[in-house]
């Protein structure tokens, strides 16, 4: 507790005689060696955490005496550990607000009712500003988890947590065993065919998350009252109210309450892992993967993040022994802004020691910019499925994530705190605001486009099968160095063979018609010439095709094919690719540009171009002349570029070749001189990044340009 020691309200409740509600119970908690009490109302089950120094302030009041007594009484007993008068008038608001109070002189109605307005009030804005987050509270659980405890009891036993470990190591080791279907799979995941199935698996999982939170909080003792459902962006979820846990005593019971949500769903993602591994295409192989990816991807991005105040946050909160974690972060915080922009001497930390100074420092602005991040990817998200709604959601996420907190530093700006220095603490927050106008506004920052890419040869040229047959000889190792001509493989086919005999034999049989027909019927001279002359085709055909099975280089270059002697002695199908001749001229590297910077490409003329290759980054390479080709393509230079690959361009599910772009793009090439390569490594298909200087520019305008293009792109505005 912090606070003036005198209020200026103090008149108005100083006289109230009040006490905590006789169904209010009261338990010990210890926090790294210090005691915390938890005032907890059987009733309603609300909690309430108050420290010792509040605590024997609260103990003392009686409706037989009046508050103003009692905290003198206090402050005549306990001089150095007395709170203050605002900080006894935060204190009683909080409870009343909680309803753990009791007024003897003040049990009219309109008191209660104005009470209840406000909590009504506050509880109503709560649920405008979260309305994509809505709970609503179904039935009591609590009396079926008592019928049901030996199968609570067999789920929490320590050979549960045995099986666990197993299924879990069973289920990662065949998930990481099928890396390549699994990056496959997971670009499907949002298509419209599948989504039925991922809320399928969404809200089965969720149902198991939230029994494994009820079982464990039915297990050490606590009690269950609330099963509901909550609409999460208007999807309908279930969930359960196991907050009687912030009772126990222990705090790794506390945490293994709040982990249990998260250890059921990886349990149920490891067994949908070994279904999806071990079963063929089919529904339960599709059920299986959205099980595998929603228990254990969402899982924990959302529940097993800290920064989020979801189940994690919770169990940092209890291991590391910080109660409300978040608010006092940025109790922190504000007298970080108090004490030393303000110059408030008065300012107490919210943070007791050097361990919460610590946490409560860093917690604050990594949880911040975090929710920033999943906000903005909601937010899309939602734009994109339902454009008006999505509005509405930023503009709420605009007035709590921003307006809303600057609403508050307003109000503390012309509070009591900052009364008696408030010219400081308006010159202060001048300057602040006009520094930061000033670098997002006018400071003129380095901008760069990267793009990534791969190095190619200027002469390079694939090798394919020109003709149906078995890989009977390779006439050539990878990596040698070939001439123009010069045999690299040859193709044998019986069937073909065969066929070039009997067209030959075909043809000598024509020859000997034809002279017959010549003495004896000359009206069959003419369709035996037709015939001649199809048969004659057809042997150019075949002789063709015959000449192909003969690989040969069509120029001269290293050959590369490292896998071509695994085929050796099987059948190979016309247009199989071989492999690849690289000549040993220059390089030239082709990068992957999007149609928005492709923008401020075709607008200005960079130069200097710098070039960094995947494993030899410390190299720089300057590129002497770049071309941007000026129309759109769809099929990438390499599969190393898209995600099959291990890229980072989204590439079409349907294309087993992994070039396939799922959007449009421009390339960029980029002509790398001899010099510059002399000592690197220098090899045909490496990828890179290549970096391209722009002009300096403001944050304010990079933001607008990429705002107008993201509405101008994905929403046609």
């Amino acid at each position: 507790m912090s606070g003036a020691a005198f209020s200026d309200a103090w008149h108005r409740l100083s006289s109230a005689r009040v006490g905590l509600l006789p169904t209010v119970q009261v338990r010990k908690q210890s926090y790294r060696q210090q005691t915390w009490y938890v005032l907890q109302d059987a009733f309603s089950q609300k909690f309430f955490r108050v420290t010792p120094r509040a605590w024997r302030f609260l103990a003392r009041l009686s409706p037989r005496r009046s508050v103003d007594e009692v905290w003198r009484a206090h402050v005549s007993e306990f001089p150095e550990e007395a709170p203050g008068q605002e900080e006894v008038a935060q204190l009683l608001s909080q409870l009343n607000l909680a309803n753990l109070l009791y007024f003897r002189h003040q049990a009219d109605s309109a008191a209660i009712y104005q009470r209840d307005q406000v909590r009504r009030q506050r509880e109503l804005r709560a649920k405008w500003m979260a309305f994509l987050y809505i709970r609503i509270p179904l039935v009591d659980p609590d009396a079926w988890l008592d019928r049901i405890r030996p199968l609570i009891a067999a789920f929490t036993h320590p050979l549960a947590a045995l099986l666990w470990f197993i299924v879990v190591g069973l289920g990662a080791a065949a998930a990481l065993g099928e890396r390549e279907a699994l990056a496959s799979g997971a670009q499907g995941l949002l298509s419209l065919s599948n989504l039925p199935w991922l809320y399928l698996s969404l809200a089965v999982l969720k149902l198991f998350h939230e029994l494994g939170h009820a079982f464990v909080c039915k297990h050490y003792g606590g009690q269950v009252h609330t099963l509901g459902v909550m609409f999460l962006i208007f999807t309908p979820l279930p969930y359960m109210d196991a907050s009687a846990s912030w009772r126990f005593r222990s705090r790794g019971q506390r945490a293994l309450v709040g982990a249990a949500g998260m250890i059921v769903e990886l349990f149920l993602a490891a067994l949908g892992a070994l279904v999806w591994a071990n079963s063929g295409e089919g529904l339960i192989h599709s059920l299986a993967f959205n099980v595998m990816v929603v228990g254990s991807v969402s899982s924990l991005l959302f529940n097993g993040n800290p920064l989020l105040r979801f189940d994690a946050y919770f169990i940092l909160a209890d291991l590391v022994d910080i109660p409300n974690l978040y608010q006092k972060a940025s109790q922190q915080w504000l007298y970080y802004a108090d004490r030393w922009l303000l110059g408030s001497s008065a300012a107490r930390p919210a943070a007791l020691d050097s361990w919460e100074h610590g946490w409560m420092t860093a917690y604050a602005p990594l949880s911040y910019v975090y929710r920033l991040f999943i906000t903005a990817g909601i937010l899309l998200f939602v734009l994109d499925q339902w454009f008006v709604l999505g509005l509405a959601m930023f503009a709420i996420a605009a007035w709590t994530l921003l307006l809303l907190p600057l609403s508050k530093l307003f109000a503390h700006l012309i509070g009591p705190r900052s009364q008696r220095n408030r010219a400081r603490a308006w010159l202060v927050s001048g300057v602040l605001l006009l520094a930061l106008l000033g670098l997002f506004g006018g400071l003129p920052l380095p901008h760069a486009i990267k793009a990534d890419g791969v190095l190619e040869a200027e002469l390079s040229s694939s090798v394919v099968a020109g003709a149906d047959g078995v890989l009977a000889r390779l006439d050539a190792q990878s990596g040698a160095n070939l001439q123009a001509g010069q045999v690299i493989a040859r193709l044998e086919n019986p069937e073909l063979r065969h066929d070039l005999e009997v067209t030959r034999q075909q043809i000598g049989e024509i020859a000997t018609q034809r002279r017959r027909a010549l003495a004896t019927s000359l009206s069959d001279l003419e369709p035996l010439a037709r015939r001649d002359q199809a048969l004659r085709e057809r042997l150019a055909e075949l002789e063709s095709m015959s000449r192909k099975l003969v690989i040969r280089a069509e120029h001269a270059g290293r050959w590369v094919a490292p896998n071509l002697h695994e085929l050796e002695g099987t059948w190979i199908s016309r247009g199989t690719n071989l492999g690849e001749i690289v000549g040993e001229g220059g390089y030239r590297f082709t990068a992957i540009v999007t149609q928005e910077d492709a923008e401020e490409l075709f607008r200005q003329r960079p130069s200097g171009v710098e070039l960094r290759l995947s494993g030899q980054a410390e190299h720089l390479i300057e590129a002497s002349s770049i071309t941007l080709i000026p129309y759109q393509r769809q099929k990438l230079a390499s599969s190393a570029l898209g995600w099959l690959g291990g890229g980072d361009f989204a590439v079409r599910t349907d294309d087993q070749t992994g070039k396939v772009a799922a959007e449009s793009f421009f390339e960029l090439r980029a002509r790398l001189p001899a010099a510059a390569l002399q000592d690197l490594v220098a090899l045909h298909g490496l990828t890179g990044i290549l970096r391209i200087p722009l002009p300096e520019q403001a944050l304010a305008i990079r933001l607008r340009e990429s705002l107008r293009q993201l509405a101008q792109k994905r929403y046609q505005l």
